[in-house]
């Protein structure tokens, strides 16, 4: 019996600190990840813009990513079973580079903008498709709002410099430097996903999984897509509106970083302790911070905002992240993150198919997502976990 129980704790600490040595390796590959991602993709509207690409355009544009998202995200299983997910993963790479290559090397035709939108969509569907399932696989259940803290940190630490170092890069050197450097960066960061060894799944996409989600954790889940539309085009309105440069939008996102850290330590380790999201308040408060940013033009006091968004706006992502994952323990993983994707991409398309059709002012349009961010604080999420 003594050699019995030995074993099993020998076992136990094996596996805690193959555990944990796969949580090191997945923070340090979410930091370099969103570090190349965020050099470039947050311009991406900006740079259309100043290609002289019209609103309109960069809207079809948009709407260009959400559909061919969906298609791209049901062939991925398919991808998967050929593949697998290390092959997955250089696929992603390979279109990160070609999306940008052929950017910064495209014409302004409606042709050239759905190309830019399909090489984008295959990088970033199979991106976060590969980056949900692992974060549900790696991480523990009793701890997921501990190491959903630490997830979000290290993604803020790499957002924190790396916009504004590609706002320097694209000023000062040239757009293929910018490139290769995202690259590399990636590249590295793949390496350390690759490491990380989970079980391969071979499963097909069941639609019936909706079904068996609450009703008010799908509502919630519209209502959340107006505030990703919403982060998306604040940078562009910052653009025309106030007419900032790169750097400005490089350095506002330092400002949001440095809250976010900071606070996404304390909160996340809150509410492990007390099982509370604190969703109600929290998200009055960001609605509140979100007029503001809207009406307010002086840029010193953008910046200003820009702290106070990054203290609320996280305490919110926490929370809502949270509930993400845990929901996801409950389901089969790659039939999860497959649909539940496929349904963000669906509503982001409505949204943005809707401005098209009747907003012709980005001001109107975040005011709307605003309005969609403030619904959510009302709608009470069940993660079908009675202890969490």
């Amino acid at each position: 019996m003594f050699f019995l129980n030995n074993e099993i704790k020998i076992t136990e600490n094996i596996i805690e600190r193959d555990n944990m040595d796969n949580n090191k390796k997945f923070n340090i590959f979410t930091f370099l990840s969103f570090f190349a991602k965020s050099m470039i993709e947050m311009f991406i509207p900006i740079i259309l813009y100043n290609r002289g690409v019209s609103l309109t355009n960069i809207f079809i544009y948009s709407m260009f990513t959400y559909i061919l998202s969906i298609i791209v995200i049901l062939i991925i299983p398919y991808l998967n079973r050929i593949f697998k997910y290390k092959g997955l993963i250089i696929i992603n790479m390979v279109f990160f580079t070609l999306t940008y290559i052929f950017m910064f090397n495209m014409d302004n035709s409606i042709k050239s903008l759905l190309i830019l939108a399909l090489l984008y969509t295959i990088h970033t569907s199979i991106y976060w498709i590969l980056r949900h399932m692992y974060i549900i696989k790696v991480y523990s259940k009793e701890n997921m709002s501990k190491s959903v803290g630490n997830i979000l940190i290290f993604a803020e630490a790499a957002y924190l410099f790396s916009s504004y170092v590609g706002a320097i890069i694209m000023d000062s050197y040239n757009n293929c430097i910018l490139i290769l450097i995202a690259t590399l960066i990636l590249l590295i960061g793949n390496f350390f996903l690759m490491s990380i060894k989970i079980n391969q799944i071979d499963q097909k996409i069941n639609f019936s999984i909706l079904k068996k989600i609450p009703k008010q954790d799908l509502i919630f889940f519209i209502f959340e897509q107006f505030k990703v539309i919403g982060i998306y085009i604040f940078p562009l309105y910052l653009a025309i509106y106030l007419n900032v440069s790169y750097k400005f939008i490089g350095l506002f996102n330092i400002v949001i970083g440095i809250a976010s850290i900071i606070f996404i330590f304390w909160f996340s380790r809150l509410i492990s302790k007390k099982k509370k999201s604190y969703m109600l308040p929290t998200t009055i408060l960001y609605c509140l911070v979100w007029v503001l940013k809207i009406n307010i033009k002086i840029k010193i006091i953008i910046l200003v905002i820009a702290f106070l968004e990054g203290i609320i706006s996280k305490i919110y992502q926490t929370s809502v992240t949270r509930f993400l994952y845990d929901l996801g323990r409950k389901f089969n993983t790659l039939e999860y993150v497959t649909v539940i994707e496929i349904f963000f991409n669906i509503i982001r398309f409505i949204i943005i198919l809707f401005a098209v059709l009747f907003i012709k002012d980005l001001k109107i349009l975040l005011y709307i997502c605003t309005l969609g961010l403030l619904l959510t604080g009302f709608v009470k999420f069940n993660d079908l976990n009675k202890n969490s």
